[in-house]
């Protein structure tokens, strides 16, 4: 454990590049630090002392049907409310980013989950695939994405083995999660298209092969696409879903085609 003394503590909360902010038990500000004061857009003075709904600032307040930890998004940002208490009653810490952020799509699952395979659901896997783009948008980073639709053949396996299989064939950076109900969506960050091509060929012979290897039916068709300026969530997956080929359709013995 660091053992800080409580003025380097506030120093390093004041500096921290992410946005903080204190409530008291009325739900006033009581202290945020400067990320917080740039987020918002709101001088220093003229924040302290308001009331919290009086600021653009994504809060659950305390009569909201949530757990104690609860995500809210308005406008631009994204903030997590933490609830607190201290000698004079009930307050709050938020925590406010940028939707942007890298972090975000991770703060979504807070508030929407994460399926028994490790793959992200479709809000949070959207939020972290925009997260993404902006990066690329921002600093040109290269980013990929594999679209594999699984037919009614794959009912057997069910997504979520299929998604089990995927994992084992991905980095620990990859993103995997379900975009639809009869699609999984692979992010590759700071994958250029040729990556993307090669693993993507890979997966069309590996993941028949794992469902060979468990005696499962699979029918599956995979796609890929690069990132390219003026793309969106939806325009890249879609061209993704556009180069979709079939893999090699396997069929468990003893079933019928």
């Amino acid at each position: 454990m660091i053992d800080l003394h409580p003025e380097h503590a506030r120093t390093v909360l004041a500096e921290l590049p992410v946005g903080l902010v204190v409530l008291d038990q009325r739900e006033r500000v009581s202290w945020l630090n400067r990320h917080a004061v740039r987020l918002l857009a709101v001088p220093l003075e003229q924040a302290l002392g308001r009331a919290v709904d009086a600021l653009p600032i994504p809060y659950v307040p305390a009569d909201a049907p949530s757990a104690d930890v609860a995500v809210r998004v308005r406008g631009p940002l994204l903030g997590v409310t933490q609830r607190y208490d201290h000698s004079t009653g009930r307050g709050a810490l938020i925590m406010l980013y940028e939707r942007s952020h890298a972090l975000v799509g991770y703060l979504a699952t807070l508030d929407a989950g994460i399926a028994s395979s490790g793959a992200l659901n479709p809000a949070a896997l959207k939020a972290r695939l925009e997260a993404e783009i902006s990066r690329s948008r921002r600093y040109a980073n290269p980013l990929s994405c594999i679209a594999l639709r699984h037919g009614s053949a794959a009912r057997y396996p069910g997504p979520d083995l299929l998604a089990r299989i995927l994992k084992e064939q991905l980095r620990w950076v990859d993103l995997l999660g379900h975009w639809t109900d009869d699609m999984l969506l692979v992010v590759l960050p700071e994958t250029a298209e040729q990556a993307a091509a090669t693993l993507t060929g890979k997966l069309r012979t590996a993941v028949p092969a794992a469902a060979a290897d468990s005696d499962i039916d699979i029918d599956i068709a995979i796609g890929y696409a690069a990132w390219r300026r003026g793309d969106n969530a939806e325009r890249m997956v879609r061209r993704a879903l556009t180069s979709a080929a079939p893999a090699v359709t396997h069929r468990a013995s003893g079933r019928r085609n």
